[in-house]
């Protein structure tokens, strides 16, 4: 019985979602980085995050390193790769709210000649529909839902 219980906890402990930094992710995301820095900040606590669940938020941050970049074929390389560990991450997670919010988002304010406005209807329908059975914390489902409506509204 020892054995099951020791080899149950170590399945546990390598398969947990240690999502420790999400929250301060999260914040850094919906406060919006004002300068490279503080981008460059939010794209370290990313990739040193263990939580697959950031890999939208730095799909996000590498997309937005195309404003602070100076060079155009620079800013749409920036893009282009943010966008495609994105869309990556959505088609191995179809089901993830905060991805599919994160894009909403994404596509909504990307400038209209980078072509990159497709999913925002299917993204915003399936946010409404299936935020309040997702796994996402009652008080950040709130802050997706206000950010849905105040975008909408503009």
């Amino acid at each position: 019985m020892q054995t099951v219980l020791l080899f149950l906890s170590l399945y546990l402990n390598m398969t947990a979602d240690y999502c420790n930094d999400l929250k301060e992710i999260r914040s850094m995301f919906q406060q919006g980085v004002q300068n490279k820095r503080e981008l460059n900040i939010m794209i370290d606590l990313c990739k040193v995050s263990n939580c697959k669940k950031t890999i939208p938020y730095f799909a996000a941050a590498t997309m937005r390193k195309s404003e602070f970049s100076v060079s155009p074929i620079e800013k749409l390389k920036n893009f282009n790769k943010g966008k495609k560990i994105l869309e990556t991450y959505i088609a191995k997670c179809p089901n993830d709210i905060e991805a599919k919010y994160i894009r909403w988002l994404t596509q909504t304010k990307a400038p209209r000649f980078l072509r990159y406005n497709q999913n925002t209807r299917e993204d915003y329908q399936f946010i409404i529909e299936n935020i309040a059975k997702s796994n996402v914390e009652k008080n950040y489902q709130k802050v997706i839902l206000d950010h849905l409506q105040n975008l909408e509204n503009e």
